[in-house]
């Protein structure tokens, strides 16, 4: 059974693009087919990995626009990048900017474009990663409609806790106007966090006293470290950057008790 999981959240600078890469990279380091989706014009999960969007012939943009023009006659390997941690990446671009206006012409079925391509590649793969750009808007309902699962991360800070009422309405709107009924929140997981400060622990009680009894929260979270913004200006995983740090470590943990959770729910 293949999984798509949206990593979101409409605040900027939470860690969506570093736990994209990191959860993608522990699944296939544990045996799973995984597949990352990059979903921000910024192109951050692509030169994570070590790509340049700029020289890129294909990307996510390009796909997107065969679907609207409704050309299928493409293979289920088309534009995707195999990088050497064994994740595959449809990368992204620019370009990607240009898509939201181009989507908003399209009068029917405007929110199912992603949706479309991944049903094509979903077989090839146990897990799909769709790193979502920061902000609410048709490109991350493309996202949102696709997946079947999203996973929100959420830094322990005030204005980041806030800022999940507005995407967990816009998931009830998705689930509730018929876009996706069956799409779940699989988790909210604090990244960035300092563990030794008040404000941490108070944030932290703060989800779980508000989502607690309807969201999982995980017991894990990924602390803060210069390690963890190097790694992707050297293309590659915190596992391999870092192999024995504590971000590193915070991951495979993190990984370790979603794959955990998958297991108990979908068997």
């Amino acid at each position: 059974m293949s999984r798509i999981i949206a990593i979101a959240n409409q605040k900027g600078g939470v860690g969506k693009t570093t736990t994209s890469i990191n959860l993608g990279i522990g699944l296939s380091r544990a045996g799973k087919r995984v597949c990352l989706v990059d979903l921000d014009p910024q192109g951050n999960a692509t030169q994570g990995l070590g790509y340049d969007p700029d020289e890129l012939d294909c990307s996510i943009t390009t796909i997107m626009d065969k679907i609207i023009d409704k050309d299928f006659n493409i293979s289920q390997d088309f534009g995707i990048l195999h990088h050497a941690e064994g994740i595959d990446l449809v990368p992204s671009s620019i370009e990607l900017a240009v898509m939201e206006m181009k989507l908003l012409s399209v009068y029917i079925g405007r929110e199912k474009i992603l949706n479309t391509y991944l049903e094509m590649i979903k077989t090839q793969y146990d897990y799909i990663i769709i790193d979502c750009k920061p902000s609410l808007d048709i490109i991350t309902l493309n996202a949102l409609t696709a997946a079947n699962g999203v996973l929100i991360p959420v830094q322990a800070q005030y204005y980041s806790a806030k800022g999940l009422e507005q995407l967990l309405n816009t998931i009830h709107q998705v689930i509730t106007g018929g876009l996706n009924s069956s799409l779940t929140v699989d988790g909210i997981l604090f990244t960035m966090t300092n563990d030794r400060t008040n404000n941490f622990r108070q944030i932290r009680e703060i989800v779980r006293d508000t989502y607690g009894k309807t969201i999982h929260i995980f017991s894990s979270y990924i602390p803060r470290a210069v390690s963890a913004e190097e790694a992707p200006a050297a293309g590659m995983s915190i596992y391999q950057y870092d192999q024995e740090g504590t971000v590193s470590k915070a991951y495979l943990d993190f990984t370790c008790e979603f794959i955990m959770q998958e297991e108990q729910i979908y068997g």
